[in-house]
């Protein structure tokens, strides 16, 4: 039996869960799927629109090393799209053309506040269209430093599959307040790679 003395650090560490939990700094704002989509993919290639090269780096790579551990082969675009190349229908159907590379993760910002905007995808319904308005902001970008405070990062990310070119899927994130962009990258993946399982398109 506990005694009472037990039953009050139980309460106590739970509600210490319940705190941290609640002050996780990225939630999931919305998700779309494809009406009746039902295709699994095992090699994404992952896109990381940024005006930082080196961020870049760091999202995609993360992103494909999490995803390794689950057994996923994920590709990052720099290995095929390189810095001096602008990432649009031209070149990404280019860089996918003769692999294994089954679908195409991008993920890219649309609000550095509160409200989102509604805009499409660098690579728009069939891989066109520009990435200027669609960087991920410079203030916590180029120097991986802190944010200002109160600042609102919401990632639009979506997935394509390489077949069809066709739009299946599609996520908000919204993260608050963030420490650095390390944050950010850390817990978008985490977010997103959950989700991607538990919705099936990755198995």
């Amino acid at each position: 039996m506990f005694n009472k003395s037990s039953k009050v650090k139980s309460y106590v560490v739970l509600l210490i869960c319940a705190v941290v939990a609640s002050c996780a700094n990225t939630r999931l704002k919305e998700t779309w799927m494809l009406e009746d989509h039902k295709k699994t993919y095992h090699q994404p290639m992952i896109i990381g629109i940024s005006d930082s090269q080196q961020t870049r780096r760091i999202y995609e790579n993360h992103f494909v090393s999490e995803l390794k551990k689950k057994n996923i082969d994920a590709v990052p675009s720099y290995t095929l799209i390189s810095s001096k190349q602008v990432i649009n229908r031209e070149t990404v159907v280019a860089a996918i053309k003769d692999t294994d590379i089954d679908a195409v993760l991008v993920s890219y910002l649309v609000s550095a506040d509160e409200e989102i905007r509604h805009q499409n995808s660098p690579l728009n319904m069939s891989y066109s269209g520009s990435v200027e308005s669609s960087q991920i902001s410079a203030t916590i970008v180029t120097t991986r430093g802190r944010s200002r405070t109160g600042e609102v990062f919401v990632l639009k990310n979506d997935i394509y599959d390489a077949e069809s070119n066709e739009l299946v899927w599609s996520a908000y994130t919204k993260t608050v307040a963030p420490e650095s962009i390390d944050e950010v990258v850390t817990d978008v993946t985490e977010l997103l790679i959950g989700e991607l399982f538990a919705d099936e398109l990755l198995k």
